[in-house]
């Protein structure tokens, strides 16, 4: 509609032109020697449009002869870039359909049209990996750093190669330089925090860490988890090292982020009893019980107060078990000490919903030391069988693989995955299951659960404690979990709970 309309406009124009120049009145003398032309004044305007156009067309036709030889070399070019883009595509096509004859027939054509364009290279690495021709791959990847536009991708690829040959240097190479030329690209920060924390180069990873979080890459509830364990396994190596104060400051920075994260917790609980902070000691590891109970918080509570008499210490460790009374460790925690007290009647109801359906080693050990002090000796032999034949039921395994380890890691000994380890049972399939009538143990009702791994997982009760509070300033602040007023501490000093650390000289 809109060209219609200004075709008509345009028609009207002419018109109107047309019809001025016809309107005009005078006339029009040309002298040229013995020669006279005489004219009318619009002839002689019609005339002057007409040599105005002459002039045009033989401009045009003396430009397109001296173009003629380069304008035709043009028109090849095209037409050998469109056949050599559509031998690409259709290698590319074979490629992906897992043609091998095709792509190989495609990659001669494209070469023998494009040379050593881009995308022939990057034609030539796709079958030469179908083809399983390493070095010919390389040589293509190679090849594509030479250009901007492949340059990225051809360093995808060496990194990919240097990957499966395990050559560490070099995957670290190319992904530092993927990289620097974009940024953004995910892969290459994946790829370089991976390989800095395998290497333990932990301030190194958590650069990139910072970078992929400044510019949004990454979650920020993951960053901070990821930075926890890094900070963990740096203030593991300072502990080493025997660096007593800088592994409690990164383990207190470590637990800042992420209160639950058993090594941090263990550790700074640790040298805070050493530095004589039995008080934070106490409220590190019962802030981490409350979240991720495991047996390394169980040993740091026991070591914060090193001579007390068994009862003593048997009270304050269910207490600390009764900050999450439903979990798998919390039982088995409760359990030990109740052995240790010889309370055999609360060790057995304690144990009843683990030793039911699925049983684990450390619950048949404990069983058979329950019936050998009762006396059953053929019982205890029975359990201590199925301990030797089951399964450890909690240790440190890696979600991705399965690889399963005795101390915690930030990465896993098999698949280099960084944070997979959790404290976790196997799977109910890989774990033996007890006959419903052989050695029946009195249950404690119906609100238990009886699936050992279930329970390991299983949401705890809310601990029957007060909102906890933060105290201290900076790097010292940390969360002091409250207590009764008449509770008498882990050195049985007197306790303010509304006493700051500080005003207690911890």
């Amino acid at each position: 509609m809109i060209r219609l309309l200004a075709i008509l406009i345009g028609a009207a124009l002419v018109a109107a032109g047309i019809a001025w120049i016809a309107s005009q009145q005078g006339e029009l003398l040309f002298s040229a020697g013995a020669y006279e032309v005489r004219t009318t004044a619009p002839v002689a305007l019609g005339l002057l449009i007409l040599f105005a156009m002459l002039v045009g067309f033989l401009t045009r036709v003396v430009a397109l002869l001296l173009s003629g030889p380069g304008a035709v070399g043009a028109w090849f070019t095209e037409r050998r870039m469109r056949r050599g883009h559509d031998a690409i595509s259709r290698g590319l096509v074979a490629v992906a359909a897992g043609d091998l004859q095709g792509a190989r027939h495609y990659v001669g054509r494209a070469r023998s049209i494009l040379g050593t364009h881009p995308l022939s290279l990057l034609l030539v690495a796709q079958s030469s990996q179908l083809d399983g021709n390493e070095p010919a791959q390389r040589d293509a990847y190679n090849a594509m750093l030479a250009h901007e536009e492949t340059e990225f991708l051809g360093l995808r690829g060496l990194f990919m190669l240097a990957q499966r040959d395990n050559d560490a240097e070099a995957a670290a190479r190319y992904a530092e330089r993927a990289h620097l030329l974009k940024p953004r690209a995910l892969w290459a920060v994946n790829a370089l925090f991976d390989l800095k924390s395998e290497r333990g180069n932990w301030r190194e990873a958590m650069a990139v860490l910072k970078d992929a979080s400044d510019i949004g890459l990454i979650d920020s509830g993951l960053a901070r988890r990821r930075r926890a364990v890094l900070l963990a396994a740096e203030a593991r190596d300072a502990e080493h090292r025997g660096d007593g104060e800088a592994a409690l400051n990164l383990a207190l920075e470590s637990l800042s982020l992420s209160p639950s994260l058993t090594p941090a917790a263990a550790l700074a609980a640790k040298r805070l009893v050493v530095q004589n902070k039995v008080w934070r000691a106490q409220d590190v590891v019962e802030q981490a019980w409350t979240q991720a109970p495991h047996p390394d918080l169980a040993d740091a509570y026991a070591a914060i107060v090193p001579n007390e008499s068994p009862e003593a210490r048997a009270k304050r460790m269910r207490d600390l078990a009764r900050l999450n009374r439903d979990h798998f460790e919390s039982r088995m925690l409760d359990a030990e000490q109740a052995i240790l007290l010889r309370d055999f009647v609360e060790a057995r109801r304690v144990l009843a919903p683990l030793a039911q359906g699925f049983a684990s080693a450390r619950v048949c050990a404990l069983m058979a030391e329950i019936e050998e002090d009762g006396g059953n000796a053929s019982a205890a032999h029975s359990w201590l069988v199925r301990a030797a034949r089951a399964p450890r039921d909690t240790e440190w395994r890696c979600n991705n693989c399965g690889w399963t380890s005795a101390d915690w890691t930030p990465v896993c000994g098999d698949c280099g995955g960084f944070d997979t380890l959790s404290w976790s049972a196997p799977g109910a399939e890989v774990l033996e299951k007890l006959p419903a009538d052989e050695h029946p143990v009195a249950t404690e009702g119906e609100g238990f659960l009886h699936d050992a791994g279930a329970l390991a997982h299983a949401p705890a009760r809310p601990p029957r404690v007060r909102a906890p509070r933060e105290v201290g300033t900076g790097e010292q602040r940390f969360v002091e979990l409250p207590r009764p007023p008449d509770d008498p501490g882990p050195l049985g000093a007197d306790h303010d709970g509304d006493t700051p650390v500080e005003a207690r000289g911890l």
